[in-house]
């Protein structure tokens, strides 16, 4: 990378996604998170930042990525990825297994989203 590189403007996220939204998303994954680890579903709330770098000094706003659920088998496959809408009323749920679309679940009942999830009680405990 080139110093002029380093001199040019910062520019605003790209993806739509802004910190504030970011932390919308990641905390409406609360409760789907909750009922997995309830039924023993082994799973992991993932947020990233991108960030990049000149030295030490940063290029760009950071850019933050949509939050997501990551549930794996017992073998350590993911076998689920599991988003929430921006208006924060539907759970998407990828299933990588099925290769279809994902499946949308109302935001309000996401024990809904525990019981699509392959390989595990459906019930609970």
């Amino acid at each position: 990378m080139s110093p002029k590189r380093a001199a040019e403007p910062r520019q605003a996220p790209h993806n739509g996604v802004t910190a504030d939204t970011a932390s919308q998303l990641y905390e409406a994954l609360g409760p789907v998170q909750r009922e997995l680890k309830r039924r023993h579903i082994p799973c992991l709330r993932v947020s990233m930042i991108s960030l990049e770098l000149w030295g030490r000094q940063p290029l760009a706003f950071p850019e933050y990525h949509t939050p997501a659920i990551e549930v794996w088998d017992r073998q350590g496959k993911i076998v689920a990825a599991i988003t929430v809408s921006v208006d924060l009323s539907h759970f998407c749920v990828a299933l990588p297994s099925q290769q279809s679309r994902p499946h949308l679940v109302p935001a309000q009942a996401p024990e809904l989203v525990a019981a699509l999830i392959p390989g595990y009680d459906r019930e609970g405990l």
